[in-house]
């Protein structure tokens, strides 16, 4: 009985000592699993090549000839010859001073004249006579030539109390009407050239662009009033100083074809084909979390940590995408698992 205890002990020591092993080998063979604080991602590298890229812009049509006439001198508009929509002629008179004040002064200083022409006479015969001075006899002098000087400049006035066009055009705003009561400089009239040869279109580059272009440059234009008119035009003038309302390089192309009607304020989506390729950043189009026109987002990874930046998109290329800015001092992009990132968030780079 004592021999068959023991052998049982025996027995069930063994088969205690066999499950632990099992139980011991299994529990190695479950993965440990990852932490629930890190995002596991994977990454592509960033490469930059050189593409025969197109600029886009868009631009607006204006006039390449304007005026805005007034008078030299001050006074009552006793007549207006032109109104709001009429065409005119370089040379055409547009308006005219109430001349009364303006010939009274030229008269004046006709008298001024002669009074003073009269007074160096009688101080001439004073002088023979050695009854006037020298000195007398040059500040009689003096007092004709500047009556004289006073006649032209009334005499100018006189001349100058009318407004001409300065060039041919059509008159898009009349600012005085007659009877108001205008100063010297004061515009009358806002005349904008019309003809074929005036129109011309104005976009505005960033540096980047405005240094890869040159005057004489293809481009095509697109109105957005004429959507399957193209237009193909070339750069006619490089702005040399920065638009002060948008911070950009200005850039003018013409119009050349006259198939249809243009007016100023057009809006007009232009490409221009730049002689200078230059070099963008690429990466892969899955890279990119989200886009919206010409800005995007792209994840890269720093020190573990996943980096959000805001980048500008230059063009897509089928699977990979042209990047203007924004990736400066990265050599990396997240691409598989960017979609869930946060700025911020630590990351693990699995290979």
């Amino acid at each position: 009985m004592t021999k068959s205890i023991g052998l049982f002990t025996i027995t069930l020591f063994f088969a205690l000592i066999s499950c632990s092993d099992n139980e011991s080998k299994e529990s190695t063979d479950i993965p440990a699993e990852k932490p629930s604080n890190v995002f596991y991602v994977r990454t592509v590298p960033i490469s930059q090549s050189a593409l025969d890229d197109v600029i886009h812009v868009t631009g607006v049509v204006q006039s390449d000839s304007e005026a805005k006439p007034s008078f030299k001198t001050g006074g009552v508009i006793a007549r207006t010859y032109a109104e709001e929509g009429d065409f005119v002629k370089k040379g055409q008179l547009l308006a005219q001073l109430n001349m009364t004040e303006i010939e009274a002064q030229a008269t004046q200083a006709k008298f001024a004249v002669d009074k003073a022409m009269r007074d160096q006479q009688r101080v001439a015969n004073l002088y023979r006579d050695s009854i006037a001075t020298l000195e007398q006899y040059q500040n009689a002098g003096t007092a004709v030539d500047m009556a004289k000087k006073s006649l032209q400049i009334a005499e100018f006035n006189v001349a100058y109390s009318q407004v001409y066009s300065p060039i041919e055009g059509k008159v898009i705003k009349k600012l005085m009407q007659e009877g108001e009561i205008t100063g010297p400089g004061i515009p009358v009239y806002y005349i904008m050239g019309v003809r074929q040869s005036d129109w011309k279109i104005v976009a505005g580059l960033t540096d980047k662009n405005w240094g890869r272009i040159k005057k004489g440059e293809k481009a095509k234009i697109i109105l957005d009033a004429y959507p399957g008119w193209i237009i193909e035009s070339e750069v006619k003038r490089l702005a040399d100083v920065a638009n002060p309302l948008s911070g950009t390089l200005d850039v003018e192309l013409g119009i050349p074809s006259k198939d249809n009607r243009i007016a100023a304020g057009m809006l007009a989506h232009i490409e221009i084909i730049p002689s200078i390729n230059a070099e963008y950043i690429i990466i892969p189009v899955e890279a990119l979390v989200s886009s919206n026109g010409r800005t995007g987002v792209v994840y890269v990874p720093k020190d573990g940590i996943a980096e959000k930046r805001m980048v500008r998109i230059q063009q897509f290329q089928g699977e990979r995408v042209a990047i203007e800015s924004g990736l400066e001092g990265a050599t990396e992009v997240i691409t598989a698992g960017s979609g869930f990132l946060e700025d911020g968030d630590r990351i693990s780079i699995e290979k």
